[in-house]
């Protein structure tokens, strides 16, 4: 078997606050970039175009330069901004569960549950394939740099051990993912957790699904 090598870079837990700070500070850089670029306009409008105006030449070159940081500051959070700074309107439907709740769950139930509470919320764009012939992927991932990855949900009540961290790392491989996900309801083995170690895989057990749940 050919051996593949992947860089990747850890995920990111934010916190919801961190989301709508970012977010508010995004507002704020819109707000003083456009502003900024009315009153350059009027400027221009008013008194014409002279290259000898210090001030006009100034103003041109912080408008290009916020419009720019602006854009890419909005393509970092996503489309999910409007769910951190007005979650009424958010389109989540989920609330933050305890591992007793996520055992009432279906299996379809807690796939869409994890895809949607814990990654959908930290801005991964998600697709749910449990209607389609997966795989062995219950979610696939797409960060926001256009790097995809697998997640395998379990809803166990016994520990889930080394052999299923293995099937899922063949899986990712097969997928041509970078990283993989694995999210149980359950305890994870030592054994299933060395094995992980130095590999793109994240191991997510029922305790820590559900401090994920709640940032």
């Amino acid at each position: 078997m050919t051996q593949r090598t992947f860089y990747f870079d850890p995920p990111q837990w934010r916190s919801l606050n961190q989301h709508r700070l970012r977010a508010s500070a995004l507002m704020l850089g819109t707000v003083i970039w456009l502003s900024l670029y009315g009153g350059l306009g009027y400027r221009l409008w008013t008194q014409g175009v002279t290259l000898r105006d210090t001030l006009n030449l100034a103003m041109t070159f912080m408008s290009i330069l916020l419009g720019v940081m602006v854009t890419l500051g909005w393509r970092s959070v996503g489309k999910s901004w409007p769910a951190y700074l007005f979650p009424w309107l958010s389109g989540f439907q989920w609330r933050a569960l305890s591992v007793q709740q996520m055992y009432a769950l279906t299996p379809s139930e807690f796939e869409a549950y994890v895809a949607e509470r814990v990654f959908a919320r930290q801005g991964y764009r998600v697709l749910n394939t449990r209607d389609t012939k997966d795989g062995g992927i219950d979610i696939l991932l797409t960060d926001r740099q256009g790097r995809r990855s697998v997640v395998q949900c379990k809803r166990y009540s016994h520990t889930v051990g080394e052999p299923v961290v293995r099937d899922l790392y063949g899986t990712m491989i097969d997928a041509g993912a970078t990283r993989a996900f694995l999210v149980t309801t359950s305890a994870i083995s030592a054994d299933a957790r060395r094995w992980a170690l130095g590999k793109p895989i994240e191991l997510i057990d029922g305790q820590r699904l559900v401090q994920l749940a709640k940032v």
